[in-house]
């Protein structure tokens, strides 16, 4: 019964966000930029070679292959920079809640704390996921039109392994703690997040040789250098810890 109030919850959420997808379409106007200045304006892809061997189709493929290169890294800011909108949304949904008093609202109303932390959660970690792949292929379109898709099977051949793997082992972790200082943090979440793990980091530097900064911080702000079981184990209990301590901190409001 609970869940059918999720999709009215996750729509709630992309109303009062609007970032969620203000962003994507400003990514998308860039991307239609870049095209339009390399069709009619002046950016260029030039090799600097004689203009005979322009025609060769060598060089086409080349200057397709070097397109290609620049879609792919032009790709990989697109999950970067909603990579960097989920965390902001998830130090700043409850947060925003608790500044406006409108938790009072919504706490008064037939929904469970636990479903609307699981609404929060799901934002950040399937629809923005969902958004960056959406993204990527109309950006693909605009600059291949009716090849993008040759272009997109090779992409996602790859890419969308590694950003499985992003988002269970570093964001999930991540996101959970936001939500987690989004709900406790008393004036600035942001602060709350980031200053909290400097802090463990230089105490078990200090006392234990950086073993447990090493497993929880370090490896989740810069990449998990091996995407083992272990890892994903402690990310996967610490995500659940911060969940429930969360909604039993949200349950407490009057």
């Amino acid at each position: 019964m609970g869940l059918n109030k999720l999709p009215a919850l996750l729509r709630r959420e992309v109303l009062e966000h609007k970032n969620l997808w203000r962003v994507p379409l400003v990514l998308i106007g860039i991307a239609v930029l870049v095209k339009l200045s390399l069709s009619i304006g002046n950016l260029s892809i030039n090799f600097d070679l004689p203009e005979q061997l322009q025609l060769d189709d060598d060089i086409d493929s080349a200057v397709d292959l070097v397109v290609a290169k620049a879609l792919n890294s032009m790709n990989h800011m697109i999950m970067l920079v909603m990579f960097v909108v989920a965390i902001f949304y998830a130090l700043s949904c409850l947060f925003t809640e608790r500044q406006d008093e409108s938790v009072l609202f919504w706490r008064s109303l037939p929904i469970s704390d636990g479903l609307t932390v699981a609404s929060k959660l799901v934002i950040a970690l399937i629809a923005i996921p969902i958004i960056i792949v959406a993204c990527q292929a109309i950006v693909a379109v605009i600059f291949f039109g009716v090849d993008a898709g040759t272009y997109l099977s090779n992409y996602y051949g790859s890419s969308l392994s590694v950003l499985g793997k992003i988002l269970l082992w570093s964001m999930l972790p991540v996101i959970a703690w936001c939500v987690f200082c989004s709900e406790v943090a008393s004036k600035n979440p942001f602060l709350f997040a980031f200053i909290t793990p400097i802090i463990l980091i230089l105490v078990d530097k200090l006392f234990l040789n950086g073993v447990v900064s090493q497993t929880f911080v370090i490896n989740r702000l810069y990449g998990v250098p091996q995407y083992d079981g272990s890892t994903l184990l402690w990310g996967v209990l610490f995500s659940a810890v911060c969940v429930v301590l969360t909604v039993i901190k949200r349950g407490q409001r009057i």
